[in-house]
C-alpha cells in the first residue's frame, strides 16, 4: 500500500476500498434475494402431534386456511403453541391470546356457529418488504347436524396462512 516514496498510495487504497464496497454489496443483494425466494412458501408451524387434516378453505396464490382436528383440549392445544412461539422467537414472556379472555362468546350458546371461544397465536417471519405469517387459531369443536361439519368432541386448530407471491 505504500508508494515510491515510502507513503500510504491513495490509488491503492481506493481501489481496495473500491473492492471490498463491491462485496458487500454483492453480498447484501444475495441476502435480500434469498430473504425474499424464503418468503414464497408458507410458514410452516410445526402441527400438534396426533392431529389429523380437516380440510382446506380460501386457497389462494398467496394465502389459505388449513384446518385440523385434535382429540387433545383446546387448552393443551393453545399450551403446545405457545411453547412453539416461545421457541421461535425465543422469549418466554410470548402468549397465544384468548377471545373471549373468560367465559364464552356471546351469541356462542345459541348460535352453533359461534365459537366459544378462540385461543390465537401468531407466526410472523414477515422482512424487508415481504410478508410470511401464520396465525394458529384453536377453538373447541360444535356439534353439526352434517356428519362431515361435525366436530363435537374435538379441538379445531386453523391454520391462516399468508406468504408473498
Amino acid at each position: 500500500m505504500a508508494n515510491r516514496g515510502g507513503g500510504l498510495s491513495i490509488v491503492r487504497i481506493s481501489i481496495i476500498a473500491a473492492v471490498i464496497g463491491v462485496l458487500l454489496i454483492g453480498a447484501a443483494a444475495v441476502t435480500y434475494l434469498t430473504d425474499q425466494a424464503s418468503k414464497r412458501v408458507p410458514l410452516d408451524v410445526a402441527l400438534i402431534p396426533g392431529a389429523s387434516y380437516w380440510g382446506t378453505s380460501e386457497q389462494r396464490p398467496t394465502s389459505r386456511k388449513v384446518f385440523y382436528l385434535s382429540v387433545d383440549t383446546p387448552e393443551a392445544v393453545a399450551y403446545y403453541y405457545q411453547k412453539k412461539l416461545q421457541e421461535q422467537y425465543q422469549d418466554d414472556t410470548l402468549s397465544c391470546v384468548r377471545f373471549p379472555a373468560t367465559g364464552n362468546a356471546p351469541n356462542s350458546d345459541t348460535n352453533m356457529n359461534i365459537a366459544l371461544y378462540i385461543y390465537r397465536c401468531m407466526f410472523d417471519n414477515s422482512g424487508f418488504n415481504s410478508s410470511q405469517f401464520t396465525q394458529v387459531e384453536i377453538y373447541p369443536g360444535r356439534p353439526n347436524e352434517d356428519p362431515a361439519l361435525d366436530a363435537e368432541g374435538f379441538t379445531i386448530i386453523k391454520y391462516e396462512q399468508q406468504w408473498q407471491s
